[in-house]
């Protein structure tokens, strides 16, 4: 059980965290039989100690605290102080003990007014064997799976990598853009997550108590239960995640802050992911690429000029910009330097081959994944 860190109650310190945790405990903590009204001493949580709060406190105190073993009430207790619970006070020590043994996990992150359920270290061991199964580059393997480590450590969390979170092959990153649903903006190729060094960590399952006391029993990995009730409450979870994520004991860095989940191996602020995937083409296949935004540039294996060919995304859905007149320039210019005579033009069936080619050069790209660099 996480211990308040301050004073709650009359004249207290009341921080929003240790509030919404004495209120939980107030919420599962029913009166002793035949005391009126019976049940619990709250029906709710929001994390702010108000009279219905203080009220609450007072009356678990003259139930549980003020009184004597014999069962007199209204007697003098030298460790607790009326209408306040302290951390470790006879107040405090009362609430744990009467706290039901399913509620006994009880956490609130640090500056947080949710309260949940922590996980048992087998559920974190369950999310540690998924990420073994899964597909990183092996240095950053560890880093995700100390981040897991760290979040349960300090604070109790089974986070677990979201679906396709791990390495994804250029297909499936396509097929993210494909959907139009602003899950990512890089073509193919052009992710942290084409080559197994970034991850998507989430909340799968994360038992958080609604306002009715109730654990949130299918939380999404990203949080949409939570973020339907309260964004900013969701984003103190973000937030604890990117700070264990991004310390000195994982040593992640965050993507950009709209990808709530999303952690990756270094910092590429200035990394040009299309110049990266044109050294990666340029080394894996018989062309040479170049990047200048938003197109990439190839000499078509025919080892001359540089052409405009079109995006990743119109490369590997064969839609590549590369015109027949184009096609016909640089055949014709390959010919002249090799003082062969000139073909005839490109007709449509060569630009669809060429078209092919091209995709060609980005399959073998990512084959050859694990040899990207971000320099």
């Amino acid at each position: 059980m996480q211990m308040i860190t301050a004073s709650v109650g009359e004249s207290g310190s009341n921080v929003g965290t240790d509030s919404a945790l004495v209120q939980v405990m107030l919420m599962k903590v029913t009166r002793p039989p035949g005391l009126q009204p019976p049940g619990p001493y709250l029906n709710s949580y929001d994390g702010d100690c108000g009279p219905k709060t203080k009220a609450a406190i007072r009356a678990f105190q003259n139930d549980q605290v003020f009184v004597s073993a014999a069962g007199l009430q209204s007697v003098p207790n030298p460790n607790a102080k009326a209408g306040l619970v302290r951390p470790g006070d006879a107040t405090w020590a009362k609430l744990i003990a009467k706290l039901p043994a399913d509620f006994a996990g009880l956490r609130a992150l640090p500056g947080g007014k949710i309260v949940y359920l922590a996980a048992s270290p087998a559920e974190l061991q369950a999310r540690l064997g998924a990420v073994a199964a899964m597909t990183f580059a092996p240095a950053f393997r560890a880093k995700v799976q100390a981040c897991l480590q760290r979040l349960h450590q300090m604070h109790g969390i089974a986070a677990g990598v979201c679906p396709q979170g791990d390495r994804r092959t250029f297909q499936a990153q396509y097929a993210l853009l494909a959907q139009g649903t602003g899950v990512t903006n890089a073509g193919p190729g052009e992710s942290n997550h084409n080559f197994g060094m970034a991850t998507d960590i989430g909340f799968a399952g994360l038992r958080w108590l609604r306002s009715a006391g109730q654990p949130d029993p299918n939380e999404t990995p990203w949080l949409h239960h939570l973020t339907a009730q309260s964004n900013a409450q969701a984003l103190v979870f973000w937030e604890a995640l990117r700070s264990v994520g991004t310390g000195a004991a994982v040593g992640a860095f965050r993507g950009p802050l709209s990808d709530r989940p999303h952690l990756q191996n270094w910092n590429d602020a200035n990394v040009s992911m299309g110049g990266r995937l044109a050294a990666l083409l340029q080394a894996s296949g018989n062309m040479r690429w170049s990047y200048a935004q938003p197109v990439y540039r190839s000499d078509l294996g025919l080892g001359g000029a540089m052409f405009d060919v079109g995006s990743a995304s119109k490369i590997w859905n064969l839609e590549s910009t590369l015109t027949q007149a184009t096609l016909t320039q640089a055949r014709a210019a390959a010919a002249a330097a090799n003082k062969r005579p000139a073909p005839p033009a490109a007709s449509a069936a060569d630009q669809a081959a060429m078209r092919q080619s091209l995709r060609a050069q980005f399959d073998l790209a990512d084959t050859h994944w694990e040899a990207w660099t971000p320099q």
